[in-house]
């Protein structure tokens, strides 16, 4: 017997999974609570004791896959490490590659960079509370979120290393981690 706890879960992922199947080939405008729970296989009264709007779905989502992949590689400050870190949020945004392109496609890219904002205000944290250290942050929020972005839409040309290598080197050639923690400075 299931717990009300997973078939809730499950009910999630089949609403999450319906929308964005969905969304690769209908306009996101267009796409109705109905076609939703429709194609999901579940009732409006599970998408509703979820989700408040079809924002709210893909909101979530990402907030669920930010928080997971940052989870795992919040806690590095050398080169090396920063390596690594871009190599697994390239590993782990590739895997969600689907979710990425088609709210891109729909119109949705604030909703991408507002959680790249978020998870990277944990991962980057400023060491304070300082204008400089407020937009540094957005600007390499935003760097990502273009990079990501263009990645993306290119269809991945470039390996996940190759993005991590990139990536690395504007972020720490740009100062964004802390000077001193750079073994080949």
């Amino acid at each position: 017997m299931k717990t009300r706890n997973e078939s809730n879960r499950l009910a999630k992922e089949c609403i999450v999974t319906a929308l964005i199947e969905l969304m690769k080939v209908r306009d996101y405008h267009s796409i109705s609570i109905t076609e939703i729970t429709r194609k999901a296989g579940v009732s409006r009264m599970a998408y509703y004791r979820n989700y408040t709007s079809k924002e709210d779905i893909l909101n979530k989502y990402m907030e669920e896959v930010g928080i997971s992949i940052h989870e795992k590689i919040s806690s590095m400050n050398t080169r090396e490490e920063i390596l690594d870190y871009y190599r697994e949020l390239f590993e782990q945004l590739g895997a969600y590659r689907d979710l990425g392109i088609t709210a891109y496609r729909a119109h949705l890219g604030e909703l991408i960079l507002d959680n790249i904002n978020k998870n990277m205000a944990v991962t980057f944290r400023p060491e304070n509370d300082s204008a400089a250290a407020r937009y540094q942050h957005l600007y390499l929020a935003g760097a990502f979120y273009n990079v990501f972005i263009e990645w993306l839409k290119s269809g991945r040309q470039e390996s996940c290393e190759e993005m991590a290598q990139i990536c690395c080197h504007l972020t720490c050639d740009g100062c964004y981690i802390k000077k001193g923690t750079n073994e080949n400075e």
